[in-house]
């Protein structure tokens, strides 16, 4: 069979020229892989960018960081990285590092969205960082003269603040009008050398910042401003708290003959609405809140609280002689109380026997549990930047005399006129009540707020049952006629109240009363201590009743 060729070609070029082009295509490919890769790589990087940016402005510094840690070493947005740094820096507090940082960036083509930072300190008046980052701003040739002008005015640089408003452009001028207009109000105040920036619940100034001595004067008695002047000095903020001038000032009046503190909370939302301070030793700044002194028989409403709380034996009735003999030393009363029936008539009468009886029968432990709970032997408490102190107990007491005293709040124990008026809040509102504050809100330097207090309820005890037999027992203290605050009892409020006299005789007595008001529904919680002004049932029951006539206007 013969096979002709002749019409067939055999040449490899086109074999050749197909592995070639399969070649070309794998190339192709493989350059589309890495060119979508590194799309896809610059995509996650700028959300990444855009993640620690959101968590920076929710003030979420550490998980911040921590984002950024998974960026900052990738071939992108390398300048933009280093701006990031630097203000995860600022948020953080550490100024050096981040003007440091940004002193040797000189990046105009970073990706942060800078406005949204400057908002952020400014709104949350954090007036450092906004300065830091306003001149870095500007060395990048960004248009933030009008921030530049706001945190000028909120370091007191009225004069550089005032030349720079009349520089800026008329565009900017329109659309901050508003703003502006603010500012060269505050330049004006502080131009005549004081500003107001504290004021009360209604509104009323109540202390402005002295630019001469550098030091925050109050407008009503009885109350400093030493801690809201350091942070002033941070950059103008505009605080509202919760006290009421009119209630100051009817304090002051009262006070006008003696030497003492006074607190009354408003009870709907644990407000302090007035905090008053007249100490004997003048040296004492805010007495109110940081003043240590024996409470006496106030302290008998938890003395109470543990015997109807746990497992006791029962001492009623029994009969008072005035005194008992413990480790050898006499346990003394103010009087034979003779018959005592109840442990209602023990408080309404003030009975120290009926109370070290109630101590012996519960114990020590359960003493002291129970003053923990109140808030003794703690850091106290905080509101923002203020400290509102609690009181101490020695918890190593190992003798019945000692325990004795404990019980009647003599020797072993102190107290300060806040923690008196929390234990009587929280006598009144059963157990739970809203945690204490003085700052109602902060506004920065274009007066918008940024802070306003969240109410947060505090939880002490929910036995309901022991709380009513207590209420029941401090209305009898007034109701009672042979009760030590019967001399307060007024026609037009019931009180219920529980007295302490404290000192020693040759001092002068001292007065420390606690209680609350209306008292089947209470609204108002107090408490208050007149150094060496007499009993409690004399002096103090009398100095209670012209408050209520004062408060109610009677």
């Amino acid at each position: 069979m013969i096979i002709d060729y002749k019409d067939i070609s055999f040449s490899f070029k086109k074999k050749r020229r197909y592995k070639r082009f399969r070649r070309l295509r794998f190339v192709f490919a493989i350059l589309i892989i890495i060119i979508f890769y590194f799309l896809f790589s610059i995509f996650q990087s700028y959300r990444k960018i855009e993640k620690i940016e959101t968590l920076l402005l929710k003030n979420k510094t550490e998980k911040a960081l921590n984002t950024f840690k998974k960026v900052e070493n990738t071939l992108f947005f390398r300048k933009t990285q280093k701006e990031l740094r630097a203000l995860i820096h600022l948020f953080k507090g550490d100024y050096f590092s981040a003007s440091r940082i940004f002193d040797n960036l000189h990046a105009k083509g970073t990706f942060i969205k800078f406005e949204k930072f400057l908002n952020y300190f400014l709104d949350n008046a954090e007036y450092k960082k906004l300065r830091i980052y306003v001149d870095y701003l500007a060395k990048k040739g960004e248009d933030v003269g009008f921030f530049k002008i706001l945190y000028m005015t909120a370091s007191f640089d009225y004069y550089r603040s005032s030349k720079l408003i009349d520089k800026i452009s008329v565009n900017s001028l329109k659309r901050e009008r508003k703003a502006l207009k603010i500012v060269k109000k505050i330049n004006t105040e502080l131009k005549s050398g004081r500003i107001n920036y504290i004021f009360d619940i209604n509104g009323k100034a109540i202390a402005y910042y002295n630019q001469k001595n550098g030091n925050t004067d109050s407008l009503i008695p009885g109350i400093n401003f030493d801690k809201f002047n350091f942070y002033f000095k941070d950059g103008i903020k505009f605080y509202k708290l919760t006290i009421d001038t009119k209630i100051q000032n009817k304090l002051h009046k009262l006070f006008k003959k003696f030497f003492g503190t006074f607190l009354l909370f408003n009870l709907s939302d644990n407000s302090i609405i007035a905090a008053y301070s007249k100490p004997f030793n003048q040296k004492i700044r805010d007495a109110v809140f940081s003043q240590e002194y024996e409470p006496a028989s106030i302290v008998k409403v938890l003395t109470l609280f543990s015997y109807l709380k746990y497992p006791h034996n029962e001492i009623f009735p029994f009969f008072c002689k005035g005194n008992i003999t413990l480790d050898n030393r006499i346990f003394y009363d103010w009087k034979k109380h003779g018959n005592v029936k109840t442990y209602r008539e023990a408080l309404a009468v003030s009975c120290n026997i009926a109370f070290s009886k109630m101590a012996f029968s519960v114990g020590f432990s359960k003493i002291s549990d129970t003053y923990k709970k109140f808030y003794f032997n703690t850091n106290g408490l905080n509101d923002l930047f203020l400290s509102f102190n609690t009181g101490k107990y020695k918890e190593k007491i190992s003798k019945d005399f000692q325990l004795a005293k404990l019980s009647v709040g003599l020797e072993e124990i102190k107290i300060t006129t806040f923690h008196a008026a929390l234990i009587s809040a929280i006598i009144s509102q059963n157990g739970s009540i809203y945690s204490p504050y003085l700052v109602k809100n902060i506004k920065n330097v274009l007066k918008l707020g940024f802070y306003n207090h969240k109410p947060r309820i505090i939880k002490i005890d929910s036995d309901y049952s022991v709380f009513q037999k207590i209420k029941k027992a401090m209305i009898d203290v007034v109701e009672n006629k042979k009760g030590t605050g019967h001399r307060s009892k007024v026609d037009f409020v019931k009180v219920a109240l529980k007295t302490g006299t404290s000192g020693k005789r040759k001092f002068g007595f001292d007065s420390v009363l606690i209680g609350f008001f209306p008292a089947e529904s209470p609204q108002y919680a107090f408490a208050f201590r007149l150094e060496r002004a007499g009993k409690a049932e004399l002096t103090g029951a009398n100095f209670l009743k012209a408050f209520l006539k004062s408060f109610y206007e009677h």
